[in-house]
């Protein structure tokens, strides 16, 4: 009979080291898919981004789907952030489902749009000419145009609980380990080139599809070594990308991208591993999370998470992202979650505020 063990092995380390050995030697561009490089969710974004060992809301597709079986029954989860004073405008909705203990699903939406990009023709006077205070570059303009990225996601997750025995003094513990798996459509471009003397250009398209795979083992500590004043122990590992998602660009892109031989650019595998452990306070109706997270995609990084909530109904977090540090807080009222979160950036601050409604 095949243990739970072993199809965590077969399911899940298994494919790491193949597509981690298919990419050993790959020259795909870096930075394939950057919209989704950006944190998802003001919580995990005030926790410094340690969240594939905490996953326990709206974004837990994001940051391991497995995550998405220990989420409310029901729940409706979006983010706003409007990033660099109205360059970037940052969108996401999400509706999860638990449809029992055992399984969970839901379906996402994230839409990264820059508006309003100027378009010029080539221009033809000389350099002295241009460099006058008073030189009219609108003679070359062509207007603007507008560009978005899109991902869809389809995420599915399976709780699977059994008991421990550790073959010493202590008894045998409850342990669980849910796997989750996303379906992802990329979808972007372009909307509005125009040419010279009013000619209107074809749009440059980018479409792709990935796949994404997530598992966590949680366990109480205080079951496992009989001290009831202890809290809970996860520990998340997340395959982003686990097919090496490729991206296909039209004919227009391809131009734009000056005629390479392979219009088509490829996102490697990411390993998010991440720990979190959580301390109740009873004196205080507290608990104090402490995350970390380990990504090793276009080079390692680390982030860490702290988080102080009273009487689950007011957070406050600090995090640090590899080397940006993070603030955030959050209010739970009724069935409502409001989180705020606030990032730093070489070209300015990025404020973030999600919401989510449970029911």
């Amino acid at each position: 009979m095949i243990t739970i063990r072993q199809i965590l092995f077969i399911s899940v380390v298994l494919p790491a080291v193949f597509f981690s050995s298919l990419q050993a030697g790959s020259g795909d561009r870096w930075y394939t898919n950057a919209f989704l490089e950006i944190p998802l969710g003001a919580r995990a974004t005030g926790l410094g981004g340690a969240y594939a060992g905490v996953a326990n809301d709206g974004t837990a597709f994001f940051w391991n789907p497995a995550g998405i079986t220990l989420l409310h029954k029901r729940e409706i989860s979006m983010m706003y952030a409007d990033q660099f004073d109205g360059f970037g405008q940052y969108h996401f909705i999400n509706y999860s489902h638990k449809l029992s203990e055992t399984y969970g699903f839901s379906v996402s939406w994230i839409r990264y749009s820059v508006g309003s990009i100027a378009e010029y023709k080539k221009l033809v006077d000389n350099v002295y000419a241009r460099s006058q205070p008073d030189y009219d570059f609108s003679q070359y303009s062509l207007g603007h145009f507008d560009y978005a990225d899109n991902a869809f996601f389809f995420s599915f997750a399976r709780m699977n609980k059994f008991y421990l025995n550790m073959g010493w003094l202590y008894s045998d513990f409850p342990v669980q380990i849910p796997v989750g798996v996303n379906f992802k459509i990329l979808k972007g471009g372009t909307s509005g080139i125009s040419g010279e003397n009013e000619t209107v250009l074809s749009d440059a398209k980018k479409f792709g599809i990935g796949v994404d795979l997530g598992a966590m083992l949680m366990f109480g500590v205080n079951d496992l070594l009989e001290a009831p004043y202890l809290g809970d122990f996860a520990a998340g590992i997340n395959l982003q990308d686990l097919t090496t998602t490729g991206v296909t660009y039209n004919s227009a892109s391809s131009i734009s991208r000056q005629q390479q031989v392979k219009p088509r650019d490829v996102a490697p595998l990411n390993v998010k591993f991440g720990l979190s452990y959580i301390q109740p306070i009873d004196e205080l109706e507290s608990n104090v999370l402490i995350a970390y997270e380990h990504n090793n995609r276009y080079g390692a990084t680390s982030h860490y998470g702290l988080e102080y909530d009273y009487k689950r109904m007011i957070q406050i977090r600090l995090g640090y992202n590899h080397d940006k540090i993070t603030y955030g807080a959050g209010l739970s009222v009724w069935q409502f979650q409001i989180d705020y979160a606030i990032i730093s950036h070489d070209l300015g601050y990025t404020h973030r505020v999600s919401a989510a409604y449970k029911f």
